[in-house]
C-alpha cells in the first residue's frame, strides 16, 4: 500500500500513522493474503469490468501506458493486463512487491506488467520522470490518510490529457463503518468515500472531466455485507506538463 476525508473527511484516528501500519500489515502478509482474503480476486475482477464497462476508451492493447498504484501482490493488474500495452505497479510493501514480480515471472508477464517498491511525492526524478497515460488504484483510497494527497501526487505521474480512475468503496447513506474493526489500524476512512470527498479531491488536484460511477454491490468477505463500489475518473489537462 503507498502512502499519499465523510462527511468524514479526517481519518478516523489523525495521530495514528496508517502508512507505517499498511506497510507492516501488508509485508507480513503478503504470502498469504489471497487465503485470507479469498474474495480479492474477485472484486478485482469486478473492478476491472466496472472500469472497462464505464471508460472503454482508455484500454487500448496497443499504446496504453498504465500505473497501477498501492499495486498489492498484483491481482489487480493481472485482471487488466490482456486490456493495455504495460503496467508498472507501485506499492511501499516490499513484500507485495515481491509477489507482484514473482507471479508476473512465473506466468510468463514480466515484459507486460513489473511492480516497484517507492513511496511518491509527486516530485521530478521519481520513476525516472515516466509519465502514464492511465493511473488506477483500486481499494486502496479508503487506507490513505489524505485522498487529496494521493490525488495531487498521482496527477503528477500522468500525461497529459490521461486519465485516473479509482475503485473504491462508496460511503452509505446512513453513515455506518463499513470496515471490520481488525482492519480499522489500516483504514482511515471506515466508512467508505462520499461522491463530494471524491470530486473534491480530483479537481483540487487539477483534473477535470470529473465522474463517478456506481457500481453494483459486491459481497465482502470477512463481514458477508454487500457494499457498494464506484468507479470515479478525472482527466489531466491537455495543457498542462
Amino acid at each position: 500500500m503507498p502512502e499519499i476525508t465523510a462527511h468524514h473527511s479526517a481519518p478516523t484516528d489523525p495521530g495514528h500513522d496508517y502508512v507505517e501500519a499498511n506497510k507492516a500489515y501488508f509485508d507480513e502478509h503478503a504470502e498469504k493474503l489471497e487465503q485470507e482474503h479469498p474474495h480479492a480476486r474477485e472484486v478485482s475482477i469486478k473492478c476491472v469490468d466496472g472500469m472497462r464497462s464505464n471508460f472503454p476508451a482508455l484500454f487500448d492493447r496497443e499504446r496504453t501506458e498504465a500505473m497501477d498504484f498501492a499495486c498489492g501482490t498484483g491481482l489487480f493488474s493481472l485482471a487488466y493486463r490482456p486490456y493495455v500495452k504495460h503496467i508498472l505497479g507501485v506499492d511501499i510493501s516490499q513484500g507485495s512487491v515481491d509477489v507482484y514480480n514473482r507471479r508476473a515471472a512465473e506466468q510468463g508477464l514480466s515484459q507486460e506488467m513489473e511492480a516497484v517498491c517507492a513511496t511518491l511525492k509527486g516530485e521530478p526524478g521519481e520513476l525516472g520522470d515516466a509519465k502514464f497515460d492511465l493511473i488506477t488504484c483500486s481499494a486502496s483510497f479508503h487506507h490513505m490518510p489524505s485522498i487529496d494527497n494521493a490525488t495531487r501526487t498521482l496527477t503528477h505521474f500522468l500525461k497529459p490529457g490521461g486519465s485516473l480512475l479509482v475503485a473504491d468503496i462508496k460511503a452509505a447513506s446512513d453513515g455506518k463503518e463499513l470496515v471490520p474493526e481488525e482492519y480499522r489500524k489500516m483504514v482511515p476512512h471506515t466508512h467508505g468515500l462520499t461522491e463530494e470527498q471524491m470530486r473534491v479531491a480530483f479537481e483540487g488536484a487539477g483534473l477535470v472531466d470529473f465522474e463517478l460511477r456506481e457500481m453494483s454491490p459486491i459481497k465482502m468477505g470477512p463481514t458477508g455485507q454487500d457494499i457498494v463500489w464506484f468507479i470515479a475518473r478525472g482527466v489531466k489537462p491537455v495543457e498542462s506538463s
